[in-house]
């Protein structure tokens, strides 16, 4: 768990993602269970980021029930002991501060927009994996092969244990042009950040299944990505996105 230590007391969150806040000697404490979010919120504040000394309470994970995402998928538990429907693959979610879990909105969302893509054969990087759920999905999907990475060490043990390809660090490990097909379900505002990083990953005419940002932070989104086309889009329950695009990157002319 982080801390966002900002001086003065703020009253207003906007749509920051943020897991609980109390006031202190003057200051605003705000928690975060992600290190990348609780970056970009001291950046966009002025505050301080640092270890937090509180720690949010789980205890609503403990009321999660198996359901049935898209036409492929099954999300269980992992204290769940029944099996997936017949026609389902079962994807297990896993308690803890690691985001991804499958029971959000953006996750369910990008599982949904996974089966309208073909991964068989493909390269895929998931890129800010949480609990590998989404890796997990591309290998059941027919990947040839698949990487995952995140900033936080318990999810990129967590996706470790899910048997996924892991490093923790930046994407900025990976070589240029190495992926068919990207996955990145991350905060919108990241998104902003992280927008060259996925044309310099994309092979031509890879493909970007991205989620984590709301309807009206679409367009500027989009706009971040001039070497990338929108081709569908789905709207998610309080106005969550979840889009594919196909990168229209051209190839070094002969001439």
């Amino acid at each position: 768990m982080y801390m966002v230590r900002v001086s003065g007391i703020l009253d207003d969150f906007g749509d920051w993602p943020i897991d609980g806040a109390e006031e202190r000697d003057g200051e605003s404490w705000v928690y975060f269970s992600n290190q990348v979010v609780a970056r970009s919120f001291a950046k966009a504040n002025g505050g301080k980021l640092e270890r937090a000394r509180w720690e949010v309470n789980l205890d609503y994970q403990r009321s999660w029930t198996a359901k049935p995402v898209g036409t492929r998928w099954w999300i269980a538990p992992e204290t769940d002991p029944e099996p997936a429907p017949e026609g389902r693959h079962r994807l297990t979610m896993r308690p803890g501060l690691v985001f991804g879990a499958g029971d959000h909105d953006t996750t369910c969302g990008t599982l949904e927009m996974m089966e309208r893509v073909s991964f068989i054969g493909q390269s895929v990087f998931d890129l800010g994996t949480g609990t590998g759920i989404l890796s997990e999905a591309a290998k059941v999907l027919g990947a040839a092969s698949v990487i995952a990475c995140d900033v936080e060490a318990d999810a990129s043990r967590m996706a470790h244990d899910r048997g996924i390809a892991t490093f923790q660090g930046p994407s900025s490990a990976l070589p240029d042009g190495r992926f068919d097909i990207l996955l990145v379900n991350i905060p919108g505002y990241v998104h902003l950040d992280l927008a060259p990083e996925y044309s310099r990953l994309a092979k031509p005419n890879a493909t970007l299944i991205l989620s984590g940002y709301y309807e009206w932070q679409a367009e500027r989104i989009e706009a971040a990505l001039p070497e990338f086309s929108k081709r569908d889009q789905i709207l998610l329950g309080d106005g969550w996105v979840a889009s594919i695009f196909s990168h229209a990157r051209a190839t070094a002319s002969s001439d």
